[in-house]
């Protein structure tokens, strides 16, 4: 986690948000690359649809049988009737503004689909104007 907030820094520097994270040492048996990619995704859209001088946290802790990552934001927010929709490949919510800041659609699908092969569960809180958060909950499990 650590790795993909550093690679972001730059970026959210130039956008002047605050990239922080709150992490507790926790073993996990998964695909690395999956784990990063979905980790770096969630931060990147929360600093990319994020208001100039907002800010991106970034948790991670063990909950019982689950580990929690969580990246929340205080960004422009996703409607509700947008939010079952943002993990689809391709989808954009507004495709004028997202071409503005870049990408390609894929990474909230490469999250869902890294969270499907952990057996996690995504979950979304949203609202226009007040930003989001998305946890993802992974079974854990070392074995």
């Amino acid at each position: 986690m650590q790795e993909a907030c550093e690679r972001l820094q730059p970026a959210a520097e130039r956008k002047r948000v605050t990239l922080s994270a709150e992490t507790e040492p926790i073993l996990f048996r998964g695909v690395k690359q999956v784990l990063s990619e979905m980790i770096y995704n969630l931060c990147d859209n929360a600093i990319r649809y994020n208001k100039e001088g907002g800010a991106v946290f970034v948790t991670l802790k063990q909950k019982a049988d689950r580990i929690s990552l969580t990246v929340r934001d205080t960004g422009i927010g996703i409607a509700k009737e947008e939010q079952g929709r943002i993990f689809e490949r391709f989808y954009r919510v507004d495709a004028s503004r997202s071409a503005e800041n870049g990408g390609t659609g894929l990474g909230l699908s490469i999250v869902k689909h890294g969270a499907a092969l952990h057996n996690g569960k995504i979950f979304i809180e949203s609202e226009i104007g007040n930003g989001t958060s998305i946890e993802i909950s992974l079974p854990y499990s070392i074995n």
